[in-house]
């Protein structure tokens, strides 16, 4: 059976709100202008880098943070953090001067570990974004365990990050791989990301049933694409 999928499980307002994955606590961050940040255009400037330019940068800063979170020594700057993952000029700058939502994940054994994240920005730009979750998705996915040290040589990590959300008919149908779900019935809400489900019905009905949202229950439904770095779950290998 697939390990218990990435979740929202907060408080949801009007599309922009702030919401937590991992019942992550509120930050005050700075005010995002995604108008003039084009944090909807970021998808097309990750490809644009290719995938293997921002995939080694990316995941080598969700590495050092996590493992410097667990065994509870200081983070360095984010300028250090950026040249000791020897990100390219181009894809340094991307990460500084865009912002849009994201997922932090950590795998072990084919089984989600650990996961924090949002489906908007939370912090000014990509860079912080990643450091701030990759900080907490250790110890603030208040649904497992925290990570401890024996398990980081076994730990793998994903981030995901998010396009724009787009509202569809909750009858609409789309493949589970290529984009990811967003519901909401008033204050509940839940998220799945894309290629965490085998099937378009059995994606949305675990975020309706993430999100206490009953079938016979009205919900808004969204859809989003993700460009996504790291591992990926084997779904058909099951747990």
């Amino acid at each position: 059976m697939v390990c218990t999928l990435c979740v929202i499980l907060a408080h949801a307002g009007v599309v922009g709100d702030n919401e937590l994955y991992g019942e992550l606590p509120r930050v005050a961050a700075p005010a995002v202008d995604r108008s003039a940040t084009g944090a909807w255009d970021v998808l097309s400037e990750m490809r644009a880098l290719g995938r293997l330019e921002v995939e080694g940068p990316v995941l080598q800063i969700v590495r050092e943070c996590v493992e410097l979170s667990v065994c509870g020594r200081p983070l360095p700057g984010v300028t250090r953090l950026l040249g000791d993952a020897d990100a390219k000029p181009e894809v340094e700058q991307a990460l500084v001067r865009r912002s849009a939502g994201v997922f932090v994940t950590v795998v072990r054994n084919n089984s989600v570990r650990a996961c924090v994240g949002s489906v908007w920005p939370q912090c000014a730009n990509l860079v912080d974004e990643i450091v701030y979750l990759a900080t907490q998705v250790a110890a603030r996915d208040f649904r497992r365990a925290p990570i401890e040290p024996w398990e980081l040589p076994t730990c793998e990590y994903a981030v995901s990050i998010v396009g724009r959300l787009e509202r569809v008919s909750p009858h609409e149908e789309w493949s589970p791989k290529t984009y990811g779900v967003f519901v909401r019935a008033g204050q509940k809400s839940g998220v799945i990301l894309p290629g965490e489900a085998l099937t378009h019905a059995k994606q949305v009905s675990w975020a309706r049933d993430e999100a206490g949202i009953s079938p016979a229950e009205r919900c808004e439904v969204y859809r989003f694409q993700t460009v996504k770095f790291g591992c990926s779950l084997d779904l058909r290998r099951g747990q």
